[in-house]
């Protein structure tokens, strides 16, 4: 059985968080005097600037609990994080980090040093590059925040692990895996990596902050904000993932990494191997939450003839920036794997998408600080919901 505590907890006061957070590492049989000696790699999603109470980032509240956490029980936590565009002290600096760091003498590691961790169990990328500040830990505590996500439904503690790659990296795995599938496979190849491919394996605690958390179009700026009220902490990713999609009511099959990571035997093959400590899930559960849209047909085997230019124009959502919200800020471009984006024509004042390179990974709508792109969908994708029925 994979175990995963749930504990209630409304706001990101200091003194109700930490509290929050320990009683769920204990309910989940994790006890603090474990971190003793350790140098604790803790990773946070700090996708790009962001305010604290947007549920786009781990909340720096939350961060500071964790820390401080495991400082009493005797370990040196590390702040490890590779953000999508921004470097990492732009977005300490933007954030509440920025205080937290410094009030809590936190050391950052540099996201440039890179090491290639190896994991021969892995389906297809046996090599991945990640920062060498895991490498020098020797202990992983991630601290995922639940959201939406318009490729893999639900980010969480397995998606949360990408940003162990450095920068921009990430952007060219979405151009080499523009499947839904084969992008989930990958991050179950990269979360076997860091559960298991170090020698010898790292302790990993996922301690999820799923206090307010983002429905919608997430996982940025076209997400919004709710209450969900719960701390999660589990040391299988998968397992807390599951616990986490069913406390906001949503489909578990529709969340590739969950699916597949049953079948690979993470230490979780089913949700019946799955087991809730602390408050109840009926407790805390939601009814109305509302997931990213997608384009699910797109995600099987029979992706062929829609993932031609045509296709995927006629059939598949698009980003398309909206003029009245655009800054030309030009953070869609940079973050483009495809290249797809150009700066704005003359007497326009927004940027020029060529549609045809798109490869539709919408990380442009993820990384927009002003929640600008849109999805518009493709003229012929009513037939698909036809075609679905």
């Amino acid at each position: 059985m994979s175990v995963v505590s749930l504990v209630r907890c409304g706001s990101y006061d200091s003194a109700e968080l930490e509290g929050a957070v320990e009683k769920s590492l204990e309910k989940a049989g994790f006890a603090k005097e474990c971190f003793a000696g350790a140098r604790v790699a803790v990773k946070p999603n700090l996708l790009t600037v962001a305010k604290d109470d947007s549920a786009i980032i781990t909340h720096p509240e939350f961060f500071r609990a964790a820390v401080r956490i495991i400082r009493a029980g005797g370990g040196t936590p590390v702040l490890v994080e590779s953000p999508a565009v921004h470097s990492l002290q732009r977005v300490i600096k933007k954030t509440g980090y920025a205080s937290v760091m410094e009030e809590e003498r936190i050391e950052a590691a540099d996201p440039a040093r890179v090491k290639t961790l190896h994991f021969e169990s892995a389906h297809r990328f046996k090599y991945i590059d990640i920062s060498s500040a895991y490498f020098d830990a020797d202990m992983i505590v991630g601290l995922p925040k639940f959201k939406t996500h318009g490729i893999t439904y639900i980010t969480g503690a397995v998606k949360l692990m990408f940003g162990a790659m450095p920068g921009m990296e990430k952007s060219k795995m979405h151009l080499r895996l523009p499947g839904h599938e084969d992008f989930a496979d990958f991050l179950l190849d990269l979360y076997g990596a860091m559960t298991f491919g170090f020698d010898p394996p790292k302790p990993v605690l996922h301690i999820m902050d799923a206090i307010a958390v983002l429905e919608g179009e997430g996982p940025g700026q076209g997400g919004s904000p709710r209450q969900m009220n719960a701390v999660l902490a589990g040391k299988n990713g998968i397992a807390v993932d599951c616990a986490a999609t069913c406390l906001a009511g949503l489909d578990i099959e529709k969340v590739s990494t969950i699916v597949k990571g049953f079948e690979r035997g993470y230490g979780i093959s089913s949700p019946s191997d799955l087991e809730t400590v602390g408050e109840p899930v009926e407790n805390l559960q939601m009814s109305d939450f509302v997931p990213a849209s997608g384009d699910s047909i797109f995600s099987n085997a029979f992706r062929w003839p829609f993932n031609t230019r045509t296709f995927k124009n006629l059939f598949v959502e698009r980003p398309v920036p909206r003029p009245e919200l655009c800054t030309l800020c030009y953070q869609c471009r940079k973050i483009c794997p495809a290249g797809a984006i150009s700066k704005a024509v003359k007497g326009k004042n927004i940027p020029e998408y060529d549609y045809g390179a798109c490869i539709r990974c919408y990380c442009c709508l993820e990384i927009c600080p002003e929640g600008a792109i849109g999805k518009k969908p493709g003229r012929l994708q009513w037939l698909l919901g036809f075609l679905e029925k």
